[in-house]
């Protein structure tokens, strides 16, 4: 039997989205992976590149973890082993800059930007299974989309398939499942969440 969920936002419309099995904070590829976070800018030009962490990354897996994988151009995943990692505090927040053995230069890394950052499940429960089990913290996120700013978020539903945004849209309010097909990607130390796709559930 195919899973799907009817999402109605505030203009009333509903759209129906099948096999929605995949939490964005912390997404499983399929089984065997379950994301990080992603690669951020660039720092210095020996590739070294910047980590923004989901809500479920703890530092204990730099510490103990290599080997990690991120998509290719193909969308495949390849492996990204850890050659060096340090860490930078600014405003009372800590800043994680990684090297990759695929990361070679600044070109490399411009190129990396964005892309997600996998764990083998099995290497990181350990580490990561009470974070699993925390709520989201995005409450109050503003929800970008098309460069320009479309709602702030309420809440995020809890759902046995995925999270699910509450998000405040002009006088409504909408459903976002948490999914790759409508979140890009977080950006936790400004509270941005930048979307994609939304016209499929707004009719914009």
């Amino acid at each position: 039997m195919t899973n799907s969920v009817l999402l109605f936002s505030g203009h009333g419309k509903a759209k129906k989205l099948n096999n929605l099995n995949e939490p964005a904070m912390a997404a499983f590829a399929n089984d065997r992976f379950i994301e990080i976070g992603r690669i951020g800018r660039p720092r210095g030009l020996e590739g070294v590149v910047r980590f923004m962490p989901n809500d479920i990354f703890t530092a204990e897996l730099f510490d103990h973890i290599t080997l990690f994988y991120m998509r290719n151009k193909r969308s495949d995943l390849v492996p990204a082993r850890i050659e060096r990692t340090y860490t930078e505090s600014k405003r009372n927040q800590q800043m994680f800059f990684v090297k990759f053995d695929m990361i070679a230069n600044r070109s490399e890394a411009n190129e990396a930007m964005n892309r997600v950052l996998y764990v083998e499940k099995e290497l990181a429960i350990n580490f990561i299974d009470q974070k699993l089990s925390e709520p989201l913290s995005l409450g109050g996120y503003t929800v970008m989309f098309e460069g320009k700013e479309f709602g702030h978020v309420l809440d995020v539903l809890q759902n046995p398939a995925h999270p699910i945004l509450e998000v405040k849209y002009g006088n409504d309010t909408m459903l976002i499942p948490m999914v790759d097909e409508f979140i890009e990607s977080t950006d936790p130390e400004s509270e941005i969440l930048f979307c994609k796709n939304l016209d499929q559930l707004t009719g914009l």
